[in-house]
């Protein structure tokens, strides 16, 4: 019995660039809509960046005028004022990690990337059998 017509070996010579030209409007679709998860995992980091450092500093400025006026009369307001500060900054170090370690573990194109070494595996163990 012989093979489906539709596998890489029954094909005929001449046939192979309009394969390679399919395999390639393939991935290049592939890669476009990859393009377009990495545009929106951007974007949408952008924005929780921009959101988390407009309201960090929307809330730093109300509550340190909040706490300053609570404690404006006590002799240690600067100490007061202080631990307010570095709290603010352990929060901005917290935002930042998290953005950091959101684009750290975040791989575009990996899909496209498997897909192109598996065609390239499938095209060179064809090669080889036909120059055998």
């Amino acid at each position: 019995m012989s093979a489906p017509a539709s596998s890489p070996s029954a094909r005929p010579a001449s046939s192979l660039p309009r394969l390679a030209v399919e395999a390639l409007v393939h991935r290049s679709e592939l890669a476009g809509l990859e393009f377009e998860e990495a545009r929106t995992h951007a974007a949408v980091t952008a924005i929780i960046i921009g959101a988390s450092v407009a309201l960090t500093l929307l809330f730093g400025t109300a509550t340190t005028f909040a706490i300053a006026a609570a404690v404006w009369d006590r002799p240690n307001r600067g100490l007061i004022l202080t631990l307010v500060a570095v709290a603010y900054l352990l929060g901005a170090a917290g935002l930042a990690w998290w953005a950091a370690r959101r684009l750290k573990d975040w791989r575009p194109f990996t899909s496209t990337i498997d897909q192109l070494r598996k065609d390239y595996s499938c095209l060179h163990s064809h090669l080889s059998e036909k120059s055998r």
